[in-house]
């Protein structure tokens, strides 16, 4: 396995997170200055803005995993 490449892709998943929370809360802020009308995507926002927050958690933890795997690779050569 490529540390590198798992590292990588870990951050890719943080920052796709991000965006995804950004655009979520873009979109509630932008619905909740309107009537109750647009209750239909301030749902999907918030719905979308639990799955990015997941995406987020599971790609710190790829983060920490290939991290962790570095630091292991570097004791057992040293």
């Amino acid at each position: 396995m490529d540390i590198n490449n798992a590292f990588n892709s870990g951050l890719q998943g943080v920052y796709a997170a991000q965006s995804g929370l950004e655009r979520g809360a873009v979109t509630v802020a932008r619905e909740t200055a309107r009537t109750a009308e647009g209750s239909e995507d301030i749902n999907t926002a918030l719905v979308q803005s639990l799955s990015y927050q997941r995406q987020g958690e599971a790609s710190v933890r790829v983060v920490q995993a290939a991290d962790e795997m570095l630091g292991t690779l570097l004791n057992e050569r040293a």
